[in-house]
């Protein structure tokens, strides 16, 4: 016997003398008491951001700076004007694939700097012309 068939006669066994009706009057009867109910908590709201970590990597040994402070939920700016061409693009590859593996955005701000913004953040692009754009 399936499990939709156990659960169809299980409630298909019902005492149809019991009668659970509202409160206009009408008894409750064969009722067991009220489960207790534990009262609504209204959620924590996530904290601001108080601190943005700002790396220099020089080589792709130096990786672990910036994962390190990602993985804690930080934005982290990285400055790769110090890189090589080589080692620029291995550290953008990387940044990239921490990024989408924590759930964030890497965003590009100029031709040597990168921004890695955790899930909890958003980033707010607003334009001379007056024109804003929501980077999520």
């Amino acid at each position: 016997m399936g499990m939709f068939e156990r659960f169809m006669e299980k409630a298909s066994l019902a005492d149809e003398s019991e009668e659970y009706l509202d409160d206009e009057g009408y008894e409750y009867e064969n009722y067991d008491e009220e489960a207790p109910v534990s009262s609504i908590r209204a959620v924590t709201p996530a904290e601001e951001v108080s601190r943005i970590a700002t790396c220099w990597p020089r080589t792709f040994a130096d990786i672990q700076t910036f994962a390190d402070e990602f993985r804690k939920d930080l934005p982290v700016i990285l400055n790769l004007s110090q890189a090589d061409d080589a080692a620029r693009q291995r550290i953008a590859d990387f940044a990239l694939g921490v990024c989408y593996g924590r759930g964030g955005n890497l965003n590009q701000i100029s031709d040597d700097v990168l921004l890695m913004t955790p899930y909890s953040v958003r980033m707010e692009e607003h334009r001379a012309d007056g024109t804003n754009r929501l980077g999520r």
